[in-house]
């Protein structure tokens, strides 16, 4: 079966957890979620997850309605948002953050605030919440973009909500920051970036696209070296993905703009609500 662009997106992502520290779920992003719950049960089975101030929760299938629940239930323990982000986010115990920016520079700078000039804004975006110290703090840093053009990959953003202030392992080390690489997973290519002085590294391209398509598609200046084809996902991964974790293709909605988004999430609520009655005639027959 043909792997799907999302798919891809959430094993790349997977792969970037390790088998170690802690995962806190931000807002709800299927996408990201999806990655978690996969690393969880593959090759991070160590890993602690932590959602919605739950600690310690097991990897559970997708649900837009749902999820919250399950994640409560299938935890050991409860924390407080202050002590979360006290003991995690300040104290260089995450290992991963996947954040979905609107835009992102060639700097690292990015932007999940507001778009045009700040005095007027045309369109005010979710904020910062905790983004600009999980960049800054965790280990891993992982930018997710489902649209990948010159709108989202801009030569300066309209408005730094946080950035990764020291990039490279030498610097970080010597402000007494955790080294690790920052990405960007989009809808066309893998990119890194390890320097504060050198452009982002095309990693890879996505099955059917060239160099040319994602130069042609980025804002900013790509080191293209080294570029390869990115590897398709293990069958293992993929079937877990589909089966167990994310049956309904909630991850989808990471890659959807406009109508399309809006007729996709009416089907996954509509099957979810369904879903619910069917529960609740099943509870009450027994």
């Amino acid at each position: 079966m043909k792997v799907e662009t999302h798919e891809l997106m959430v094993c790349l992502i997977a792969n970037e957890v390790r088998n170690h520290g802690v995962v806190v779920f931000g807002s709800y992003t299927p996408l990201a979620y999806s990655s978690y719950m996969l690393a969880k049960l593959t090759h991070a089975k160590d890993v602690t997850l932590i959602g919605y101030n739950a600690i310690d929760m097991s990897a559970v299938e997708m649900s837009y309605f749902g999820h919250e629940a399950a994640a409560y239930k299938c935890s050991t323990a409860r924390m407080d948002a202050l002590n979360e982000v006290n003991s995690i986010h300040l104290s260089h115990r995450g290992t991963v953050e996947c954040i979905s920016p609107a835009q992102i520079d060639g700097s690292g700078a990015f932007n999940t605030s507001i778009i045009g000039d700040p005095a007027q804004p045309k369109v005010y975006l979710p904020g910062q919440a905790g983004a600009s110290d999980v960049a800054q703090h965790y280990e891993r840093m992982v930018f997710y973009i489902g649209n990948h053009s010159t709108r989202t990959l801009v030569p300066k953003v309209d408005f730094v909500s946080g950035n990764r202030w020291k990039i490279s392992a030498t610097e970080r080390r010597k402000h007494g920051l955790v080294p690790g690489p920052y990405k960007v997973v989009t809808n066309m290519a893998v990119m890194d970036k390890d320097d504060e002085d050198r452009p982002f590294r095309l990693v890879s391209v996505h099955p059917g696209l060239s160099v040319e398509d994602v130069v042609s598609q980025t804002g900013f200046e790509l080191d293209t070296t080294d570029t390869i084809v990115t590897p398709d996902p293990d069958t293992v991964h993929l079937d877990l993905l589909r089966t167990r974790i994310d049956p309904r293709g909630t991850a989808k909605l990471g890659i959807l703009g406009g109508q399309e988004r809006r007729d996709y999430l009416r089907q996954i609520i509509e099957y979810e609500w369904q879903r619910a009655k069917d529960h609740l005639k099943l509870s009450a027959a027994a």
